[in-house]
C-alpha cells in the first residue's frame, strides 16, 4: 500500500480594495486548495468584506499609505501555513494537478516556486509567462517595492527557486474604464512620487512609460524611456547585465525599435547583440535583429532571426520571464519572413509564409496584400517587385 506524501498546509493571503465583482470567482478556485485565507482590505465601500466571510476568510484591515509591499507584508505577518500563495482578486487558481503541495515538501533548499501567469481576457494577445507566487512562510522572505512589489529572501538562506508544475493562474484583468481609472488615479501618482523621493528601477521605468501612453501622454513617456536608456547604456558598452534585469528585454526590444525607426543603427546593433547575448530566445529581440539586419541588405540573415522566432513558439521554448505579443511568434514573425523571401526573389517559401501568417491572423493586411501579389505575379514583377515595407 502506497502512502500519500504529507502536503504541507498552505496559506492564501491577498490585499484588495473594493473587489466585489472578481473576488468570489478568485475565492471558489484556490478555496478547495488551501488551508486558510488571509484577506487584507485596504478601504473597501462594496461587499468584498462580506464575500470574503462567506468563503471563511480571516479578514483584516491596512490604512493604504500607497506601498504594496506594506500591505502584502502585513497579510504575511498573519498566515500560519508553511507555505503562503498569493493571488489578485482578478485571477483565477487553475489546478491540473491537486496534489501540488507534494511538491512542496521534495526539497528544503527551495524558498519559492514561480507560476505559470496566462491572460484570458478575449483581447489578450499576450504569452503566457513565470510569476512568483508562492514561498515559504519564514520571516526572512518579505515583499519589497511600493509598486511592482517582489518578494526577496536573503542571501544567508542560501535557498533557491524552481517552477511549478500542474498550477496555473489565469488573469482576467479589468474593464478598460476600471483599469483607466486605477492607472491614472493611483498607479502614476505613485509611480510619480517614487521617481520623486528616490528614483525608479528599469521596470519601473518601463511601467511607468507605459502607462503614459495608456493615458495618451506620449512625451512623458519618451522621458522615461529617455532614462531608461541612460541607465542601461553602460551595460550595453561593458556588456554586463544589470543586476535587477525585470522587463529590461521589453525595454531593449522597445528602445531599440525606437532607434531603428529613427535609423540610429549604431545604438540598434548595441541593442541586438547586448539584448541577444543575454536573452537569446526572447523573441522581440530576434525580430528586432531580423529587421536591422534586413535594413541593411542582408536579407537572409534577416529570414534566418525572422525563421527562430516561428521556432521558438513551435518548440516553446521562448523567455518566460515577462509576457510579451504573441505575434513576435507567429503572425509578425510568419509575415517578416515572407517580406524577406521576397527581398531574396523565393518566391515559393515568400508565398508560403505568407499563407502561414494568414493562417495565424487572418486579417493580416501585409500578409493579404503580398500574397495577393505573389498569386497573380508576373515576368515584370519577377524581374522588378515592389517594396514591401
Amino acid at each position: 500500500m502506497t502512502v500519500a506524501k504529507p502536503q504541507p498546509p498552505l496559506s492564501l493571503c491577498m490585499i484588495v480594495k473594493n473587489e466585489a465583482e472578481n473576488l468570489p470567482r478568485c475565492l471558489a478556485s484556490a478555496q478547495p486548495y488551501v488551508d486558510e485565507i488571509i484577506v487584507v482590505d485596504t478601504g473597501s465601500t462594496d461587499d468584498t468584506i462580506a464575500i470574503a466571510t462567506q468563503y471563511g476568510a480571516k479578514v483584516f484591515h491596512f490604512d493604504w499609505c500607497d506601498d504594496f509591499a506594506a500591505a502584502r507584508n502585513y497579510s504575511l505577518s498573519k498566515a500560519t501555513g508553511e507555505w503562503i500563495l498569493g493571488l489578485d482578486a482578478d485571477e483565477e487558481l487553475q489546478v491540473e494537478d491537486p496534489n501540488f503541495r507534494q511538491q512542496l515538501s521534495a526539497d528544503s533548499q527551495i524558498w519559492q516556486y514561480n507560476l505559470t501567469r496566462i491572460e484570458v481576457s478575449a483581447e489578450s494577445v499576450l504569452t503566457e509567462f513565470w510569476l512568483n507566487r508562492l514561498c515559504r512562510n519564514l520571516p526572512q522572505i518579505q515583499y519589497v517595492g511600493r509598486f511592482h512589489e517582489q518578494l526577496v529572501c536573503p542571501a544567508e538562506i542560501q535557498a533557491t527557486g524552481a517552477n511549478l508544475a500542474g498550477v496555473k493562474i489565469l488573469h482576467y484583468g479589468y474593464q478598460p474604464e476600471v483599469a483607466l481609472d486605477k492607472i491614472r488615479d493611483r498607479n502614476i501618482p505613485i509611480l510619480e512620487s517614487i521617481q520623486q523621493q528616490e528614483g525608479l528601477s528599469l521596470m519601473l521605468l518601463y511601467a511607468l512609460a507605459d502607462m503614459y501612453e495608456t493615458v495618451d501622454q506620449p512625451e512623458k513617456a519618451q522621458a522615461c524611456y529617455a532614462e531608461a536608456f541612460e541607465k542601461l547604456f553602460p551595460h550595453l558598452v561593458e556588456g554586463t547585465l544589470p543586476q535587477a534585469y525585470g522587463f529590461v528585454p521589453s525595454i531593449l526590444a522597445r528602445l531599440g525599435t525606437q532607434a531603428l525607426n529613427q535609423q540610429d543603427y549604431e545604438t540598434v546593433r548595441w541593442i541586438c547583440q547586448r539584448g541577444l547575448q543575454w536573452f537569446p530566445n526572447f523573441p522581440p529581440l530576434n525580430y528586432l535583429a531580423g529587421l536591422f539586419v534586413g535594413n541593411l541588405g542582408f536579407h537572409a540573415g534577416a529570414a534566418a532571426y525572422f525563421q527562430a522566432c516561428l521556432q521558438f513558439g513551435q518548440d516553446k521554448t521562448y523567455y518566460r520571464g515577462e509576457p510579451f505579443d504573441i505575434g513576435y511568434m507567429t503572425s509578425f514573425a510568419a509575415c517578416a519572413l515572407g517580406c524577406a523571401h521576397m527581398e531574396l526573389k523565393d518566391w515559393e517559401q515568400a508565398e508560403a509564409a505568407f499563407e502561414l501568417a494568414l493562417k495565424f491572423e487572418p486579417g493580416y493586411e501585409l500578409a493579404s496584400k503580398n500574397l495577393a501579389l505573389l498569386v497573380g505575379k508576373d515576368d515584370a514583377f519577377l524581374n522588378h517587385p515592389p517594396g514591401r515595407n
